[in-house]
């Protein structure tokens, strides 16, 4: 059987077109074909369907299946799929594993996390907590080895690095220079040509879970974005604390999938204030979903 069935059954044909026309499809034809039509587009994406429901929709849909409506829209959305995965798995016992991963609630959004493709520093506890304040460490020179880079990168590990100002590069360079590394900000990356050293700011959302702020910068318009991606090593700063905390590491090397993820998720787009004239190569938010930064984060 197929939840997603169930559900688009007790939909009324103007939430049914609704959802097609969002889809790019026509909703020409009777209510029962129109709601088949929107079931098979997403017979295996039930978190897709629940997504793209609004409130209402979902109320409709909560009643059917004889749960509660109560909660915050990404509570009831979180809901429905438990009980969908559910129905469908026969009990909870494949609920967590590769074959029915369990998706978390990021701004109401049901997002499922791609594998952790990378190194990331021991947790204690997740989602992980902020690391205690750590002190300032000395100046250091660079790194000889990657895994004294790493080794580096794990004493920056709760150093609060202040209220952020109005040049968003300032953390980076701060960091940057905390690893013993200079910016290059060149075509090559910085640790010794490379590996590229990034700040991403992340914010703990009202689920509980960390989410990236925004789209971090990768390079100038006139930079290739690959040249700077093949080894990262991504630091993430907490950017609705006044202190700005470092509160992990993830350092990833490019493989064919992480390759085809940076494809689908770069593109360009003015760089600087209101009336910037340059542009930059971005990373979308979704990246870190699915190349396992927030995995490592979040679990």
């Amino acid at each position: 059987m197929n939840v997603v069935f169930e559900l688009v059954a007790a939909l009324p044909r103007a939430a049914v077109s609704r959802a097609l026309r969002a889809q790019g499809s026509r909703a020409a034809g009777d209510t029962e074909r129109l709601r088949r039509r929107l079931a098979e587009r997403f017979a295996l994406d039930l978190a897709g369907l629940l997504n793209l429901a609004s409130r209402d929709e979902l109320e409709v849909m909560a009643v059917a299946a004889a749960l509660a409506t109560d909660g915050s829209i990404g509570e009831l959305r979180a809901r429905l799929w438990h009980h969908g995965a559910l129905r469908e798995a026969g009990g909870p016992a494949w609920l967590g594993s590769a074959v029915q991963p369990v998706p978390v609630v990021l701004r109401g959004k049901l997002v499922l996390l791609g594998d952790a493709a990378g190194l990331s520093p021991p947790a204690n506890g997740l989602p992980r907590p902020i690391p205690p304040p750590a002190p300032v460490p000395l100046p250091a020179l660079e790194p000889d080895t990657l895994e004294d880079l790493l080794a580096r990168a794990d004493t920056l590990l709760g150093l609060r690095l202040g209220p952020a100002g109005r040049d968003k590069g300032a953390h980076g360079a701060r960091i940057a220079a905390l690893l013993g590394v200079r910016e290059r900000g060149e075509a090559e990356p910085d640790w010794r040509g490379e590996v590229e050293i990034k700040t991403v700011p992340v914010v703990r959302d009202r689920s509980g879970f960390w989410r990236v702020k925004e789209d971090p910068a990768v390079s100038m318009e006139s930079v290739p974005a690959p040249s700077k991606l093949g080894r990262v090593l991504w630091i993430a700063r907490v950017a609705d604390a006044a202190d700005s905390p470092v509160l992990a590491w993830f350092y990833q090397e490019r493989d064919a999938r992480l390759a085809d993820l940076q494809r689908a998720h770069l593109h360009t787009r003015p760089k600087g204030g209101a009336g910037a004239t340059t542009r930059g190569w971005y990373l979308h938010k979704g990246y870190f979903a699915a190349c396992g930064f927030l995995r490592s984060l979040n679990g």
